[in-house]
């Protein structure tokens, strides 16, 4: 078989989600979606975990060269470091049969081998397990004493607090009874792989839960490419098994949902409007929405980051960390229109100046009106824990703050265009046509926050002084957006 047809670990476990997804990742690679620029920065924060769990077993020797062209290279030097007898192997590279793979940490410890396999998530989660399984298989098969799997992954409870510590960082779970006891499921997935790679046609395969479970799948614009951008698949708040209940019974367009199928009251009003364009309009809901509001009214939107190897001090994996805020400020009904704002420095931690200058500029009476509140209250209650010289006045915003979605999300507005969400990005362009995020080159938090990250490493001026722009720009639009939206409650 053609190295193209070899079953790598990463395809493995691709075949176990999906036979039609491998067979068209081996057969019509260019079929495959794209991939965005968040999903690159995920696979470079992947590479800088795996670099990282290195220093748990310091002294080892990378075996790995650039892929494809060294593929056959890294082989054989693995093979050569261990014919000289080396003890500790970073991405140990192994073949056998029609299967290869890439060992992330191997490891020699009394006359036997150890396996580590090195993730990013929080916990050891099932398609891990089968993924080192695979490993297992490889080394097994070549005849080499595997005493040990083990998979290193997040300890998600470590606070920073100076330089990293590895030790701390990581958690290493052995898993090698479950790799044995899934050895039968190797061998038998492989057979099936094999098969299907060895056949002249794609196997037929409908979209189904498959597509994103465990990952997302690079095929889903080939496979999902008879479904509308706007389909049942959009109906909200529907669990996935009945949508697919509804696909499988030849339903797609949400206009076309039986009038008998069963649903709750927000998703039967999603598809009755769409059925017959009824725009929904509590006025009497709304009036009671307005007329609660405390001026002067602060308009407050967080943007933040999230990085899995905690950057600054009294921070944890994972945590999400305000880098930028935007904020407009009524002073009083029919009030000039003023706007504030905070971008800090990626070399350092910007909560701390962030929180600081929003003390300064939010005043101790009046609503601070955000969109799903859940998020940015939980920042700040984040940075009073952090903090906790400012709780007493984060607690005072806490106490302040309203949800400027809650009319949508209770349908007391609600308009076909919003297709079933009440999502900013969707409530935005439905109320008001003239505001749009399209012509930003930031438009969505993702890409704020992957650029924000960048910064960290960008040395090119002009560069930082048009990403700070953008940044900046993106985020004032997101709390603007939320004074029109309430210009548009307040006439009706």
């Amino acid at each position: 078989m053609s190295n193209k047809l070899k079953i790598s670990k990463s395809s493995f476990i691709r075949g176990k989600q999906c036979l039609k997804s491998l067979y068209l990742l081996k057969k019509h690679p260019e079929l495959r979606d794209q991939i965005t620029e968040a999903q690159q920065a995920i696979f470079s924060q992947g590479h800088r975990v795996g670099e990282l769990a290195q220093q748990l077993f310091p002294g080892g020797i990378l075996a790995a060269f650039d892929l494809p062209e060294g593929f056959m290279k890294s082989m054989n030097y693995t093979q050569q470091l261990l014919k000289d007898g080396k003890d500790v192997i970073y991405e140990a590279g192994f073949i056998y049969q029609n299967t290869h793979c890439f060992v992330d940490i191997l490891m020699k410890e009394n006359g036997s081998w150890k396996i580590c396999e090195v993730k990013s998530s929080t916990e050891v989660k099932e398609v891990n397990v089968l993924d080192a399984a695979f490993q297992y298989y490889i080394l097994n098969g070549l005849g080499m004493q595997v005493s040990d799997v083990s998979i290193i992954h997040i300890n998600n409870q470590y606070e920073r607090l100076g330089e990293i510590e590895v030790e701390q960082l990581f958690k290493i779970e052995s898993v090698f009874d479950q790799v044995k006891e899934l050895q039968p499921v190797v061998i038998n997935l492989l057979k099936q792989e094999n098969e299907v790679l060895q056949s002249p046609e794609a196997p037929a395969i409908e979209i189904g839960r498959h597509c994103s479970d465990p990952y997302e799948c690079d095929f889903m614009g080939h496979c999902w490419k008879h479904i509308p951008d706007y389909s049942i698949f959009n109906i909200s708040r529907l669990r996935s098994d009945k949508k697919f209940e509804l696909y499988e019974n030849g339903i797609i367009e949400v206009a076309d949902v039986p009038d008998s199928w069963p649903l709750n009251p927000n998703q039967l009003l999603q598809v009755n409007s769409d059925k017959t364009g009824e725009v929904i309009i509590d006025k009497d809901g709304i009036k009671d929405f307005v007329a609660s509001l405390n001026y002067p009214l602060y308009f407050l939107d967080f943007e933040t980051i999230n990085p899995t190897i905690p950057l600054y001090d009294y921070s944890r994996p994972y945590q999400q960390i305000v880098f930028q805020y935007s904020l407009h400020i009524i002073d009083e009904p029919n009030g000039a229109l003023m706007h504030k704002e905070f971008l800090g420095n990626p070399h350092t931690d910007p909560r701390l100046p962030m929180i600081e200058q929003l003390i300064n500029e939010i005043g101790p009476k009046g609503d601070i009106v955000v969109y799903n509140k859940g998020f940015e209250m939980a920042r700040l209650n984040e940075i009073a824990t952090n903090f906790p010289k400012y709780q007493p006045i984060i607690q005072n915003m806490l106490d302040r703050i309203i949800d400027l979605m809650t009319p949508f999300q209770q349908k007391l507005y609600y308009t076909p265009e919003m297709r079933g969400s009440y999502s900013i990005k969707k409530v935005l362009p439905a109320l008001c046509p003239g505001f749009s995020y399209a012509n930003l080159t930031i438009n969505n938090g993702g890409d704020a926050s992957q650029a924000f990250i960048q910064l960290i490493e960008e040395k090119d001026q002009f560069t930082i002084d048009e990403t700070r722009k953008n940044l900046l720009e993106y985020c004032k639009l997101d709390t603007l957006a939320m004074v029109e939206i309430l210009d548009v409650l307040k006439k009706v």
